[in-house]
Formats: C-alpha cells, structure tokens, sequence
C-alpha cells in the first residue's frame, strides 16, 4: 500500500511539474544579444533550448561562421516583441540564464525557426529534451535543403568520435574521445554525418564551430 502511495505521489509531482513547464509566461524582448540570447524587458537573459548558433564576435573571440547571420535572423524574429517562455525540467543554466522554448504570438516556435533557416544547430542537454525529435526534425530538413550554414558544407572523410550518451562528438585523435566507454562509443566519417544525427561537436577538441570546404 505505502508503496503504491508513493507512486502515486511520484506522477502526481511530475504531472504538476509537467503543467507548470509547459504554461509558461509572456514577456518582451528589450535586446537580442545573438543567435540563442535575448535579453528580456525586465532585464532577465533567455538561452534558448535545445539549439546552438555560432559566436558573433567577444572582446577575446572572433567571430565563427554564420554568427552575425544567427543573430540576425533572431532579431528579424524576436526583436522588440512579446514572446511566450515555455520551460522544461531544467529552468536556469550555469550562468543564471532562463532556459526556454521561445514561442512567437502565431504559436511558432524561434529555437525550431532557427534550425529550419541553418542558422543555429542542435545541442541536445538532458534533462531539457521535451523537443528534441522535432527540433531534429527541423535541423535535417535545412541540411536536406542545404539552407544557411549548411550550403556551402563541402566536406572531406575523416574520424570523429561520438558519445550516444551525452550526443557530443569529439576529432579522433582528442584525448577525450578515447574516454568514452565503447558501449556509448560511435564513429562517424564526416561531421555531417554527426550533425544529422543530432550530435554536437564538443568544446573540448572542436571548440569552435567552422564550415569545411573542399
């Protein structure tokens, strides 16, 4: 009995969880501060779910390929306007940034518009992986109609290594990649091959992001 409780208090908390996520709230975007960033009017920072879009240029850091692109389209989609932040199980990152699924007033989803226009790429992190398949699904149908980012994508084989575990992929040869376990160990021989596998490369070895081209 005690236990049958106890499962029940269990779905009851994910269920509340659940519905509290997917409310969400409306809010207003003040500045866009790149591909996957926006600052919102009450000066809180948003990093999108689920996506990825290349470094526009830091006080240190050049900028990578796409980056000015990313942050472009973003503003031409965010900026200025009433979003709605759908949250998953996971409500802050490591630098106190809101973590969200950022919906227009249409009811379409920016992380998903992103990926569909090549300007940003999956990065899957548990436990925030409430869109994963569909945010996939939309990366693949850029690469499948070779929109931004992906193009230009001209690529020689080579090794890279993949964790099925964590979805990082690692150059061969980085210390790294020889640490993952074989169980969750899968080669790939282009990074395109990675990347359509919802893969993201690891800031470990690939730490910044580059377009190949034969």
């Amino acid at each position: 009995m005690f236990r049958k409780l106890l499962t029940l208090g269990f779905a009851l908390l994910l269920a509340l969880g659940a519905e509290g996520a997917t409310a969400g709230e409306w809010v207003t975007v003040k500045r866009v501060n790149d591909g996957d960033t926006v600052q919102l009017a009450d000066g809180r920072l948003v990093r999108y779910i689920g996506v990825n879009a290349p470094e526009i240029q830091h006080e240190r850091n050049t900028a990578e390929p796409f980056g000015f692109e990313a942050r472009a389209r973003n503003i031409e989609l965010v900026g200025a306007r009433r979003i709605r932040l759908e949250f998953d199980l996971e409500r802050f990152d490591d630098y106190g940034r809101a973590l969200a699924y950022v919906f227009l007033p249409d009811g379409s989803m920016v992380n998903e518009k992103l990926l569909q226009s090549g300007t940003a790429y999956c990065l899957y992190r548990m436990p925030n992986v409430k869109y994963e398949a569909r945010l996939l699904e939309a990366q693949r149908e850029a690469m499948q109609d070779r929109r931004g980012m992906w193009r230009e994508w001209r690529e020689k084989e080579g090794r890279y290594m993949g964790n099925r575990n964590s979805r990082r992929f690692h150059a061969a040869s980085c210390p790294e990649a020889k640490h993952i376990s074989s169980r969750n160990r899968i080669l790939f021989s282009k990074r395109w091959e990675a990347f359509w596998a919802g893969s993201a490369p690891s800031k470990d070895c690939l730490a910044e992001f580059s377009i190949p081209a034969e």
